[in-house]
C-alpha cells in the first residue's frame, strides 16, 4: 500500500519533470530556431544529421523518427529540398521509396539552430535547479516500479475503465 508520503514524492518528482519537459516543448516548438529554420525543419534535420545508420534514411524513417504524418513529412521534405537543405533520391529497386540525405547547406543551418536548442535545456535545466532535476530524473528511473505500483495502488483490482459519453 502506498503512504501518503511515497505518493507526494512522486507528484512532486512528476511535476518537476513535466516543468522542466514543458519548458522544453515550449522553446523548440514555438520560436524560430538561429539559422532560420522552423522547429519542423531543424526537427528534421537533426534527425537525418544523427542518423546512426550507414543507410540513408526514407521520408517514411523520417516521419516516424520524427513523430510526424507521412503527408506533412512529404510536404517539409519537398520544401527543405526546394531550400537546398537536404536532397532526395528515389530507389533504383522499388520506385515507391524515396531517400532523404543532408547537404552541406542543411548541415550549415543546422549548427546555429542546435545551438539554440542546447542552450534552451541548459536554461531549463538551470531555472529547474540542476540538482534537483538530476535528482528528480534519477528518483524517476530508479523507481518506475514503485512509481506505477503507488500510482495503481488507490485503484480497485477488478474496477472496469471508466468511458466518457462521447466513447460510448
Amino acid at each position: 500500500m502506498a503512504t501518503a508520503q511515497t505518493l507526494s514524492e512522486t507528484y512532486r518528482t512528476m511535476a518537476r519533470l513535466r516543468r522542466f519537459f514543458e519548458s522544453v516543448r515550449r522553446t523548440i516548438t514555438v520560436e524560430q530556431a538561429d539559422g532560420g529554420l522552423t522547429p519542423a525543419q531543424q526537427f528534421a534535420l537533426l534527425t537525418l544529421a544523427g542518423n546512426a545508420s550507414n543507410e540513408p534514411l526514407t521520408i517514411g524513417d523520417l516521419a516516424r523518427q520524427t513523430y510526424a504524418t507521412m503527408n506533412t513529412t512529404s510536404a517539409l521534405v519537398r520544401r527543405m529540398e526546394r531550400a537546398g537543405l537536404l536532397r532526395t533520391e528515389r530507389s533504383s529497386t522499388d520506385r515507391r521509396c524515396v531517400y532523404v540525405t543532408l547537404t552541406a547547406l542543411g548541415e550549415r543551418r543546422l549548427r546555429p539552430s542546435t545551438a539554440a536548442v542546447v542552450e534552451a535545456l541548459r536554461a531549463a535545466a538551470d531555472e529547474q535547479g540542476r540538482e534537483q532535476l538530476r535528482a528528480a530524473f534519477d528518483t524517476w528511473f530508479d523507481n518506475w516500479g514503485a512509481v506505477i505500483k503507488a500510482l495503481g495502488s488507490g485503484r480497485p483490482k477488478n474496477s472496469k475503465k471508466e468511458t466518457s459519453p462521447r466513447e460510448r
